[in-house]
């Protein structure tokens, strides 16, 4: 097999269930209402419908993880030896259990290239790769942004316009120009803020100082630790300027 070949087109398509159409006319054909055993039959049919399309999602986003990983390693590694290692195995274990109990796509995207990283093929050592891997299924979208934010606060701010009225600041904390970033009130994002940035300095990822008062220089630099940015990179998160905040605190 060509190992630049899309490993995603060798996923087999999603198939509905054979009896979706004995199961439509049987439901169409009841003039009862949908109570009871046919209530609970419609909700199975639909959960297990539901979750295969899900798994089968899941499948293709690891399959076109592995395929953009495997086209930046500098050694030679195929296709083959990877997805039968049981590095492999125990990582798509781990990771569809975690993408079934989660309603993010984001969330899903990242877990599937943890998988893509997360064996002695990919540029990551051992204990990054378990810490990474064991994180993934932890942070949330705020856990990651502020990963982006904090990696240039400066040029993240520039970037959208909304760094000029801060531009002028003598002493302050980093709170305002990350309040504006946010575009929510203080009281909105003060808890959910300072406990993803808790979570970041106790995992060696950032350090976040949220009631600190100092200098331009200290409230706009960078806060992102090298590790933080080797956990995007794990991840395979795009570039830091264009990361958008969560839609929601």
């Amino acid at each position: 097999m060509d190992d630049m070949t899309d490993l995603d087109a060798l996923v087999p398509p999603h198939e509905p269930a054979e009896d979706t159409l004995a199961f439509a006319g049987k439901a169409a054909l009841s003039l009862v209402p949908v109570v009871g055993p046919l209530a609970a039959e419609t909700l199975a049919h639909a959960l297990e419908t539901r979750q295969a399309e899900r798994q089968h999602e899941f499948n293709v986003a690891i399959a076109q993880a592995l395929t953009d990983a495997i086209s930046r390693l500098d050694e030679a590694a195929t296709i083959e030896d990877i997805v039968g290692s049981d590095e492999f195995i125990a990582a798509v274990t781990r990771a569809q259990r975690a993408a079934a109990e989660t309603a993010s796509h984001h969330k899903r995207q990242r877990l599937a290239a943890a998988v893509a990283n997360g064996g002695s093929w990919a540029p990551f050592s051992a204990s990054e790769r378990e810490q990474f891997t064991r994180l993934v299924d932890e942070f949330d979208e705020l856990h990651v942004w502020l990963l982006h934010y904090f990696a240039d606060p400066t040029g993240w701010l520039q970037s959208r316009d909304l760094y000029a009225q801060h531009a002028n600041l003598m002493m302050g904390g980093i709170d305002g120009p990350l309040g504006t970033a946010l575009g929510v009130p203080q009281n909105v994002w003060r808890g959910p803020v300072g406990q993803a940035a808790s979570d970041l300095d106790r995992t060696g990822l950032a350090s976040i100082p949220l009631t600190t008062m100092m200098t331009p220089q200290g409230v706009f630099a960078p806060r992102t630790s090298e590790k933080g940015r080797r956990f995007l990179a794990f991840i395979n998160e795009p570039d830091s300027l264009s990361a958008n905040p969560p839609a929601s605190l």
